[in-house]
């Protein structure tokens, strides 16, 4: 058995190790696509794989924990990095809407993400978080389906 401390914990642990940023998502009248594309353009980093999680501000509440990147037979990524996945289609739902959606039920939004070494899988790391929030509430985060 795999030992899970607390979602917070886990999250202080990975950016001890590893490249980490965040920005906001607040206004309601711009462009969710924009407001990401405008923050990793400042970001130097050329690997932009790993996990996200996105919050409400004001209570810090986690409302959605995502990964980017699979590692390939090689030990390399492939596939989208976070920019790329957090500007994607979530399901038949495009980002811009889905992320609209959320700032007017929550309120404004923290996204953080957490740059990971191919040493680290995103969908392990992913997996973690998400059970080590399952122990804490008993329950996915508000936007999770599955785990």
């Amino acid at each position: 058995m795999i030992a899970v401390g607390s979602l917070e914990d886990e999250i202080t642990l990975l950016k001890e190790s590893c490249e980490w940023g965040s920005f906001e998502y607040y206004n309601s009248s711009g462009s969710f696509r924009t407001c990401a594309t405008l923050h990793f353009r400042g970001v130097e980093r050329q690997d932009k794989h790993g996990i996200y999680v996105i919050r409400q501000r004001n209570t810090r509440e986690v409302l959605y924990i995502g990964k980017s990147g699979t590692i390939d037979s090689k030990g390399q990524f492939k596939g989208q990095d976070i920019p790329g996945r957090l500007k994607n289609v979530k399901g038949p739902i495009r980002s811009n809407k889905w992320f609209l959606d959320l700032l007017n039920e929550k309120g404004p939004l923290i996204i953080e993400y957490i740059f990971l070494s191919p040493s680290k899988s995103p969908a392990f790391v992913e997996a973690a978080l998400l059970q080590a929030y399952l122990n804490e509430h008993h329950r996915l985060p508000f936007k999770n389906k599955s785990l």
